[in-house]
């Protein structure tokens, strides 16, 4: 039996294939001190297996290149879109990377996964004039998963749809009232099945593919949670109906292991005839005719660019920077932009502007007396706990380290009488600065090793924890370009973080009440809470803990919390902003769809791996009720020509 159903079925294997046979504990812990060469080898051999597979495949027959549905992406939105297409229709779902390898199921794992061309695209930004000054260069590094489930492989496991008024926002945008919350929440029910203290308040869903429940090692969380209640906030579902609150978190995991995408959509599916799922198929644009009719696509797998054609539709569920690239390279976008890079136009859209995202400060460490025994090293990974994790899905392996979460309105939203809108999260992550740690979130968020090596050596062996502070609904809009034609070139990407003062003034009101939490409530007090002392190496010429202090703080060390939306966003009918319409059409483009991240007309206050799922949902409901009636393989014309066209 592979490892990774051990992992799953939560059993030792007699025997494992793949280039890691008779995986032991001992040889995991082994492996956490080389995990780059690990995931070089994982990755070489699951190529060469697609690779000689594929080859053996051509020769004996011809490779099958018509399909009712093509899936650009197999990703987060793309599993949830090949699962619900696939019940009804033949599908083909493209993906650039490859499987999902083991150590994704551990939770713990998840910082350990981050940034690595194997598993992570590393986007990059331009250098930042106002933000990030603690990466290098000032350029912000953006994780986005390779491989099928996409990002959220690598994701904190975190399920947070955002607060109601997010998608009443998006109704009241759109002239649409079926993105409006009480409309979407049927979608969003619909993919869960939902374990939790919050099960019979009617904001969640039974039965559905992906579990939701709180992993069985929290950690700090619930300290965390009582302290916040302490000063004033409730205690909140905050995948309901809410307005502030805090809670400890809910993962998309079953029995202690990670279960997204991969696990909850994709993997149960490998051997239905419906769906066909080709890795490490990098696609390069989609063919447009000129009647404006997406036909099919071009892909390049295995050194070899092929074509691949859809009766029906298209879709791209790329992820927000992917989907943007390959729009512009099949000629829809900006007309000067595409005419600048010398790519024909087919629709001037304004692809690649309104991009947003949810700008974090890691803030800490936050030094306690008691021991939160979490820390990436022998106390939590040995073969004790290796061993508890794999045959009873418990201990501190369930954890990815983010243990609580939750939102408040800042006094600028309560002026501006938005008060029952949260503008700012917090995210508890307690996880002791172990002696791996500064070099460990350094290489996983892409920021100066010296840095937080300076900063945190004085934490190294004490008890202690640390938290994301981010703006949650940040007012500067940036933008995504192509550099050139080469669809393996990445894109110039411009978020322009804190390029106004509001986003600066959210972020410093947000650690100040997160330092407050800790050192003021009695909760925290009896664990002697408190925050560090020492003075971050580049701040030194501000009053320690003043509002300039904390501005410069927020500066040096703001890393993206990977909440990246709009490129492709969704608008009215006739709206200048307009990229799809709220069928999630391209706008001017026939039989083509985007249904992802991308969409989104504003980042929703909480993570965007909820939602991304729930735009998947109603996208592919949508799809599903257009095409009722038409029989599997049928192309448009024919007897269906009346049902089954836009």
């Amino acid at each position: 039996m592979h490892f990774q159903q051990m992992l799953r079925r939560g059993r030792a294997p007699a025997e494992s294939r793949g280039p890691f046979g008779g995986i032991t504990t001992t040889v995991i812990a082994t492996m956490l001190a080389s995990v780059s060469v690990y995931l070089r080898s994982w990755a070489a051999y699951d190529r060469l297996s697609d690779s000689v597979g594929n080859t053996a495949y051509s020769i004996f027959s011809t490779e099958k290149d018509h399909f009712d549905f093509i899936i650009v992406g197999g990703g987060t939105a793309g599993a949830v879109a090949a699962y619900r297409l696939s019940e009804y229709y033949d599908v083909l779902l493209l993906e650039a990377g490859g499987e999902m390898n083991d150590f994704q199921l551990i939770p713990a794992m998840s910082l350990l996964m981050l940034n690595y061309p194997e598993v992570d695209w590393r986007h990059k930004t331009v250098p930042q004039r106002h933000s990030c000054f603690g990466s290098p260069k000032n350029r912000s590094h953006w994780s986005q998963g390779r491989g099928l489930g996409g990002t959220s492989n690598l994701n904190f496991l975190i399920h947070a749809r955002g607060c109601p008024k997010d998608y009443d926002l998006w109704a009241q945008l759109t002239g649409d009232p079926s993105w409006g919350f009480e409309a979407v929440l049927p979608y969003f029910k619909k993919s869960e099945n939902y374990i939790g203290r919050w099960a019979d308040n009617g904001f969640h869903g039974v039965g559905g593919p992906m579990t939701l429940q709180e992993p069985d090692f929290i950690g700090v969380g619930e300290k965390w949670v009582q302290a916040t209640v302490e000063m004033g906030w409730p205690r909140a579902d905050i995948n309901g109906n809410f307005t502030e609150g805090f809670d400890t978190t809910t993962y998309t995991m079953k029995d202690g292991r990670r279960s997204a995408a991969y696990g909850a959509w994709l993997d149960p599916l490998r051997n239905r005839l419906t769906l066909t799922i080709r890795k490490y198929a990098h696609v390069r644009k989609v063919l447009i005719d000129g009647q404006k009719r997406a036909y099919g696509v071009e892909y390049e797998r295995h050194g070899t660019i092929k074509h691949a054609f859809a009766k029906k539709e298209i879709v791209l569920t790329a992820g927000t920077m992917n989907t943007a690239q390959i729009l512009m390279l099949s000629g829809v976008g900006p007309r000067r932009h595409l005419r600048n890079i010398g790519v024909p136009l087919v629709k001037d859209l304004p692809v690649g502007l309104n991009l947003q995202d949810h700008l974090s400060v890691y803030l800490g460490p936050f030094f306690v007396n008691e021991p939160i025994k979490f820390s990436i090293g022998d106390d939590v990974i040995n073969p004790s706990t290796i061993g508890r994790f794999i045959i009873q899905g418990k201990g501190a392996l369930t954890s990815a380290g983010t243990q609580a979460t939750g939102f408040f309105a800042s006094k600028y939203a309560k002026a501006a009488g938005e008060g029952d809108w949260p503008d700012v999260q917090i995210i508890v992550c307690g996880v002791s600065a172990g002696e791996n740690f500064p070099s460990e979130i350094a290489r996983g968020f892409g920021m100066k090793k010296t840095l937080w090596q300076d900063y945190y050596e004085h934490a190294i062996g004490y008890h202690s924890f640390f938290l994301i502070v981010s703006g949650a609904r940040p007012r500067a809009r940036g933008y995504i370009r192509l550099k050139n034609t080469d669809p393996m070139s990445p894109t110039r990407i411009q978020p322009n973080y804190f390029d106004n003062e509001h986003d600066v003034k959210i972020m410093v009101e947000g650690i100040k009440t997160a330092v407050a939490i800790v050192e003021e409530t009695l909760t925290f007090n009896e664990m002697g809470g408190r925050f560090t002392d020492k003075v971050l190496p580049g701040c030194e010429q501000y009053i320690f803990r003043s509002d300039e202090y904390w501005e410069c703080y927020a500066r040096i060390v703001s890393v993206s919390l990977h909440h990246i939306v709009g490129s492709a966003t969704m608008g009215a009918e006739g709206s200048p902003g307009a990229v799809v319409d709220t069928q999630l059409r391209v706008v001017g483009v026939t039989g083509l769809r985007v249904m992802d991240a991308s969409i989104m007309p504003r980042v929703p206050i909480g993570n965007t791996n909820a939602p991304a799922i729930m735009i998947a949902e109603k996208g592919t409901d949508m799809i599903i009720s257009l095409w009722k009636g038409t029989r599997l393989g049928a192309p448009i014309g024919g007897d269906e020509e009346d049902e089954g066209r836009y």
